[in-house]
């Protein structure tokens, strides 16, 4: 082999080998098909080392959906530790409203939760669910439409 032919191959494995993403701890989606029930609370399990972690909840929507933000309720338990949290966000990027004109139908959202947050040894799990409702109601939707998928990204903490 010439030495132009194994240097091409050496630095390819060494793009390759590099390209691996030693940060991410976990990473899974829930598909909804494009409609998430109020009773569909979605969950997330995973088996950990202690680390101290940023937590994420990914989402991903299309036009359908007829809201400007989302409420959800997520609860984290940690060794028989739970955090509940209730969050509103805003679908909103670099400062342009949710409704002006994109390249594509579909929105991906990544909603910080936690940032420099202590995962205990052993199992963790994660629920979340949603909590919209209209400006003139006290019940949440039944049926949230537009929703594709729920994800979670828990990525070590760079320090």
């Amino acid at each position: 082999m010439s030495n132009k032919f194994k240097i091409l191959i050496s630095s390819l494995i060494l793009v390759v080998a590099s390209c691996g993403d030693n940060k991410t701890i976990f990473l899974e989606y829930s598909n909804l098909n494009g409609t998430w029930d109020k009773e569909n609370e979605i969950n997330f399990s995973f088996d950990s080392e202690e680390n101290f972690a940023d937590l994420s909840l990914l989402i991903r929507n299309d036009n359908s959906y007829p809201f400007s933000n989302i409420y959800l309720i997520t609860s984290i338990k940690n060794n028989n530790e739970v955090i509940i949290d209730t969050i509103n966000y805003l679908f909103e990027n670099n400062n342009t409203n949710w409704y002006s004109l994109k390249s594509s139908s579909i929105n991906n959202s990544k909603i910080s939760l936690k940032q420099n947050f202590k995962i205990l040894a052993g199992e963790l799990d994660f629920k979340v669910k949603h909590s919209v409702r209209y400006l003139d109601s006290i019940m949440p939707q039944k049926k949230l439409d537009g929703i594709l998928d729920v994800g979670l990204l828990v990525e070590k903490t760079l320090k």
